[in-house]
């Protein structure tokens, strides 16, 4: 009888989660997938743009440089998988944040003013 947690004579290592794509794919029934280092990585580079502003003195030459580096962070493997509208709301949130930081903000204030002038 062949052991369940070997293969082809060598022992297998079994994960609750796989990276693909820069995204983890959790263990699940269905396909599930765990967004918070997709999350942790958009701050991370949203702040090292921040950071590094000091020479920027145009709003939108700072939404156009938070776009382009930011944003492709947050979006990267979107194409390719299919989010629940929580995971997509949680993207929506993390742009949003930017958005209001940029533009000086408040948290209870709508920023889909700002966002449909982008479009």
């Amino acid at each position: 009888m062949i052991s369940p947690n070997v293969l082809d004579g060598q022992a297998v290592e079994w994960s609750d989660r796989l990276k693909y794509l820069g995204i983890y794919l959790a263990s699940s029934k269905f396909v599930k997938f765990d967004i918070n280092s997709v999350k942790s990585s958009f701050y991370v580079a949203c702040n090292s743009v921040f950071s590094h502003r000091h020479g920027v003195d145009e709003l939108a030459l700072l939404l156009t440089l938070q776009e382009s580096y930011s944003l492709s962070v947050l979006m990267y493997a979107s194409p390719a998988l299919s989010f629940n509208y929580k995971q997509a709301n949680v993207f929506n949130v993390c742009w949003n944040s930017v958005i209001r930081r940029i533009f000086g903000y408040q948290r209870s204030e709508a920023v889909k003013d700002v966002r449909d002038l982008r479009t």
